[in-house]
């Protein structure tokens, strides 16, 4: 008994010790001499809520400009602010992996505080790395001239973060390839789709851009969800819907309404997926359409699927209205949309539409495929899981480019991305195979296990090649 008494004290001390991490900066507050009386010990009671794991990561920034501003610029004061803002901040280990950083380029304001990194939970990757190079800045800040904590821990080989604007919101950051898209709020990957809707010079332009998916990142997610029989807890006979992406879908139940699922997808895209604001305007225009739709059935798990991965606008081709290009451009003659395509083709856009000809329905033309959206498909296949129950692994493979990798004709910028899209591909299969008829060895739970260790190897691979990038890096820095 005694011995499980001291296994529990250790236990609870540890976990105090990573969750006291609101602590650490409030003395220092406290002992400053500057300000009104009281004034120190106000600040310092209120700086606790900004580093509690809940807590907007730019608020302790703002805490930092408070302490300066109120309490003076003496050494003990310039001492606590700076304290504050390199602060490690609380995080949930249960519900994240993955610390959480302000995009605020212009926080913290006074440039006593600007270009310090702040400091990030051990157990995550490339800690030691980065709270070394956070020490450093105490003294040697970083240049943060109109860039944001994130931005600068993205400068310094980090992307494995939730990036989170002052007001709570997104743009979300995470793009290692181009951060100048980043500073753009609009990732800059590929700029095909912003180009097309230039120079088309009308809304079927802009539209265009869209559908070539250039602007379109989901970022660490896929926005796709099922329609599945049998899960754990409900009937042999009953579906329900859920997210297939186990970043999106974390702490959330199967639903047998599909705008509840929809919600969530949408939120988890700001909340944890670092997708850009393209896709986000995507997904909630897609969670109106499915809401107006009504049904509750597999052809709504589809039709959400084509409308957040293509944008092919929902209900378009069985009720006649028109879909994401034509709905743009359905006022005008054919002529006009001749003339709108020709001026956007050199972006080769994805076209799903039906040309109105003086109010008559023409046919549908064939799609064409954006180059920036399938690179072809024929690089070296860099998924190292091997598991196959009810269905091979999916193939990775790197093709180079801005947009690297791809799964089934899907380019990604991210590999995390693109891995957990092949993951969601096999558990689709495989569930599949487990919902046909006569089969008695493949349990769709059994897919849903698969899919979860197919998810870890490919956070464990994504880890290995973020720890190579940013030792590079910083290397290079000292």
């Amino acid at each position: 008994m005694y011995s499980q008494a001291i296994l529990l004290s250790l236990l609870t001390a540890v976990v105090q010790a990573r969750f006291g991490q609101e602590q650490v900066p409030i003395p220092a507050i406290s002992a400053v001499n500057g300000g009104n009386p009281g004034e120190a010990a106000t600040i310092a009671g209120a700086a606790i809520s900004d580093l509690l794991a809940a807590a907007n990561p730019c608020n302790k920034l703002k805490r930092g400009d408070q302490i300066l501003a109120q309490l003076g610029t003496g050494a003990d004061a310039i001492a606590a602010a700076k304290g504050m803002v390199a602060a490690e901040q609380n995080v949930n280990p249960f519900a994240f992996s993955n610390p959480a950083l302000c995009t605020d380029p212009t926080l913290p304001a006074n440039p006593i505080l600007r270009g310090i990194l702040p400091k990030i939970d051990p157990d995550f990757t490339d800690a030691a790395a980065i709270n070394a190079l956070s020490a450093q800045t105490l003294n040697n800040p970083l240049n943060a001239n109109g860039k944001s904590i994130a931005d600068l821990f993205t400068e310094n080989g980090f992307t494995d973060f939730r990036g989170i604007a002052s007001d709570g919101t997104g743009p979300v950051v995470n793009n290692p390839v181009n951060n100048g898209g980043n500073n753009g709020g609009n990732n800059g990957n590929n700029n095909g789709g912003n180009t097309g809707g230039n120079t088309g010079g009308n809304t079927g332009g802009n539209t265009g851009g869209d559908a070539a998916a250039g602007d379109i990142d989901f970022g660490l997610c896929d926005p796709s969800m099922d329609f599945v029989a049998g899960r754990p807890g409900r009937k042999a006979d009953e579906s329900t819907f859920l997210p297939i992406d186990p970043l999106t879908k974390q702490g959330q139940q199967e639903a047998l309404n599909p705008n509840i699922i929809t919600n969530r997808i949408c939120d988890q895209l700001t909340n944890v997926c670092q997708s850009n604001q393209a896709a986000k305007d995507r997904c909630r225009s897609c969670q109106a359409q499915i809401q107006a739709l009504g049904t509750r059935d597999q052809t709504t798990a589809d039709a959400w699927n084509s409308c957040v991965n293509d944008g092919v606008q929902v209900g378009g081709g069985n009720n006649g209205a028109a879909s994401t290009t034509a709905a743009a451009v359905a006022t005008t003659t054919a002529a006009a949309v001749a003339t709108s395509a020709a001026a956007v083709s050199s972006q080769c856009i994805i076209v799903q539409t039906t040309i109105i000809n003086n109010g008559n329905a023409a046919a549908s033309p064939s799609a064409t495929q954006a180059p920036s959206r399938n690179n072809g498909g024929t690089g070296r296949n860099v998924q190292n899981f091997s598991g196959s129950v009810g269905a091979p692994p999916v193939a990775v493979e790197n093709v180079g480019g801005n947009r690297p990798f791809v799964v089934n004709g899907d380019s990604f910028v991210n590999f995390g991305a693109a891995c957990q899209r092949s993951c969601d591909v096999q558990k689709n299969r495989c569930a599949n195979v487990a919902n046909s008829t006569g089969n008695r060895d493949v349990k769709v739970s059994d897919c849903e296990t698969q899919q979860q260790s197919c998810s870890q190897s490919c956070r464990n691979n994504a880890a290995a090649r973020k720890a190579k990038r940013f030792i590079k890096v910083y290397r290079n820095r000292v």
